[in-house]
């Protein structure tokens, strides 16, 4: 009898965990993109001729290559949102980006196919490859000033020298939610973009000057 009794029991608890489990809601998933905004787009060139780059590797950091979103909580301590996560995978966005960013033929920067091809014709061309080494929401929860952080290592090259530079940005994250956090990494990627490209016309000046 007493056997019976705890087998009724159980079936009971187990029956009704289910019957719980079944009205919980459903965790939602989003989607997120790398948009710069309207007002940053790529700054015209002082000499009014376009510096012409080839776009070599576009790679990002092991620790934000993943599609999920990633916040830093502590010191080497970083966890990444499967709930929410990048629709393309960091680096295929940001070379979307660049891509995009440079096919306008209005701004500073024009993309060409071979450097080599072009420099044989008598176009000076640098070379440029990018490492994302930044993309995270940094949650400051000693201080409360909570920032999404963008940096990037680039690596440019001319006719006869390279040349290493990095770039980083911080954006203040005014409230701990995936949306803000994306609006505030893509206001950063523009800010270092638009000093990447006065690198790029730095370097191709020197480059000019011999």
């Amino acid at each position: 009898m007493t056997r019976a009794l705890l087998l009724a029991v159980l079936a009971a608890f187990l029956l009704g965990g289910c019957g719980l489990l079944a009205e919980r809601e459903p965790v939602e998933r989003a989607w997120f993109l790398l948009e710069l905004p309207e007002d940053t787009g790529p700054p015209a060139t002082d000499a009014g001729v376009p510096v012409a780059v080839e776009l070599g590797s576009v790679r990002v950091a092991p620790a934000y290559a993943e599609k999920g979103l990633v916040y830093r909580l502590g010191p080497h301590e970083y966890e990444a949102d499967y709930y929410n996560e990048w629709f393309l995978r960091p680096a295929e966005q940001v070379e979307q980006l660049l891509r995009e960013r440079w096919t306008r033929g209005d701004g500073a920067v024009v993309l060409v196919d071979d450097a080599r091809a072009a420099r044989a014709a008598g176009q000076p061309v640098v070379e440029l490859h990018v490492l994302v080494t930044a993309l995270y929401g940094d949650l400051d929860t000693n201080s409360g000033r909570d920032a999404a952080r963008v940096g990037l290592r680039t690596r440019l090259g001319g006719a006869d020298r390279t040349e290493l530079a990095h770039f980083e940005a911080t954006e203040a994250l005014q409230q701990r939610s995936p949306r803000a956090l994306v609006a505030a990494l893509s206001r950063g990627m523009a800010a270092s973009l638009t000093d990447l490209e006065a690198e790029l016309q730095s370097f191709a000046r020197q480059e000019a000057d011999g």
